[in-house]
């Protein structure tokens, strides 16, 4: 195992430029540089080239309109004062076919395939011991819990098909989507997304004593709509960010009713090369 530490920061000259070199320390404590590099100071001026901002028109952070809401979840219960937290792993499928109107043509690919072993391999190797396996009613769903599953050795999958794609929320901006929805070439399923958000979405039960790490294994809008309500951020605002295929979301919920995100879309266990997102 090596460490990189940081051997020296100088000041060298008028322009105040540091030079800064790190070396490393192998296992039998041998030292070596591995780099140097002189660090200036970036500059604040704005080019003439460049179209320069109205100040007047810059937003300004924005707050949350409403405090957090400790019963997020109708489970708030000044009993429940278990230590236990639920992880929850929210798991796009791979990448699939998309030239086909039917759902049981929408198959992995079979880029989606390796993409799934690789999300297998990186869950099986992390050390936890996962305690549930949760997949939706569609085939790209399905083929990538089952090639994960080929590493987690699960007895039982539980499947539900709540979990299965659609758009759960009118987004801001919402662009085409009015006239979509306008003329019945989309449809709005909000209340199936809130039903299936609050059955997996929820602090732990008084009886848990042990952490949980649960995976679900389903879709990119269900996940991105996920993370919206449970941070309480505007659920509208769901189609701002996107997700890569087999990309993992970590959600943590306490007993208190707080919720963390440690990781949205994480794709550091599938190289760049093979990565995608439609």
């Amino acid at each position: 195992m090596r460490f990189f530490t940081k051997l020296a920061a100088t000041t060298v000259g008028v322009l105040c430029t540091t030079a800064s070199a790190y070396f490393f320390v192998d296992e039998k404590k041998r030292y070596g540089v591995v780099f140097a590099a002189n660090i200036v100071q970036s500059s604040n001026d704005i080019s003439d080239n460049l179209v320069k901002p109205d100040q007047q028109s810059l937003s300004c952070p924005i707050r949350s309109s409403e405090r957090w809401n400790w019963n997020w979840d109708g489970r708030h219960c000044e009993m429940n004062k278990t230590r236990a937290i639920r992880h929850i792993y929210l798991i796009r499928h791979g990448q699939y076919q998309t030239r086909t109107k039917f759902e049981d043509e929408k198959q992995l690919t079979e880029l989606g395939n390796e993409q799934a072993d690789w999300a297998g391999r990186a869950l099986a190797e992390s050390g936890i011991t996962f305690t549930r396996l949760v997949q939706s009613g569609l085939i790209r769903a399905i083929q990538t819990a089952t090639i994960i599953n080929k590493y987690l050795r699960f007895n039982k999958v539980e499947q539900d098909i709540d979990l299965n794609e659609g758009f759960p929320f009118l987004p801001e901006p919402a662009g085409r989507f009015i006239d979509d929805i306008a003329k019945g070439r989309l449809e709005l399923e909000t209340e199936r997304m809130e039903r299936v958000f609050h059955r997996y979405i929820h602090r732990p039960f008084p009886s848990q004593t042990e952490d949980s790490h649960e995976l679900i294994v389903c879709h990119a809008n269900v996940i991105r709509y996920f993370v919206c309500r449970a941070l309480q951020i505007p659920a509208d605002a769901w189609l701002r960010f996107n997700l890569f295929h087999c990309s993992i979301t970590h959600l943590v919920c306490t007993s208190d009713g707080r919720v963390i995100c440690y990781g949205i879309g994480d794709v550091g266990h599938i190289p760049q090369e093979r990565r995608s997102y439609v």
